[in-house]
């Protein structure tokens, strides 16, 4: 098997690097995973790119939005680097996660290692049903390994034909708002 992992711009690294020694340096990270590491030790890993589409919305509709960098202290992944666009175009620093999905993400992205076949590795991420997952996107099949905690209803780390896992959370998603509905956010 065959697994392309597209490298990030390296404005998007440059600027992963910059937050994450920031904050590490100015000793805003206070995590049990990340206080046993100096700043020098922290390493960026796994540049995948992350994508967003809604629970009903076919991955034709995913959208890129972000880069994400599994952090690493040795072989240990800590925490969850992310890069977006600004305004501008230009890549930058947008949040450092240190959750549940830190562990998640690496061991989805372990599970996609053993998948046969040829596939691009990227993330997909569903914000209404708090899906995060290792997307293998192939000409002939894509297929969805959701990372840990998985939506209710789905396996962590078990790999899904992406039209099995999509139908599954959207069974799960909560109702959309109508356009003139003004609880909601926009």
């Amino acid at each position: 098997m065959t697994l392309q992992s597209p490298q990030p711009p390296e404005q998007s690294r440059e600027a992963a690097e910059a937050g994450l020694r920031l904050l590490a340096g100015l000793g805003r990270v206070r995590t049990e995973t990340l206080l046993p590491a100096a700043p020098d030790e922290l390493r960026l890993a796994d540049p995948v790119r992350m994508y967003t589409v809604g629970p009903a919305g076919p991955l034709a509709d995913a959208e890129p939005v972000a880069w994400r960098y599994l952090v690493r202290h040795g072989s240990d992944a800590v925490a969850l680097a992310e890069t977006v666009r600004d305004a501008s175009g230009e890549h930058v620093f947008s949040q450092l996660g240190y959750g549940p999905f830190v562990a998640g993400t690496a061991a989805a992205l372990a599970a996609a290692s053993g998948h046969p076949g040829d596939a691009e590795v990227r993330l997909l991420h569903i914000p209404a049903v708090h899906l995060i997952a290792v997307w293998l996107h192939a000409e002939a099949a894509d297929a969805l390994i959701p990372a840990a905690p998985a939506p209710p209803g789905t396996e962590a780390g078990r790999t899904y034909p992406a039209d099995e896992l999509l139908g599954l959370v959207a069974q799960s998603a909560p109702p959309a708002l109508a356009p003139d509905d003004d609880r909601g956010g926009g």
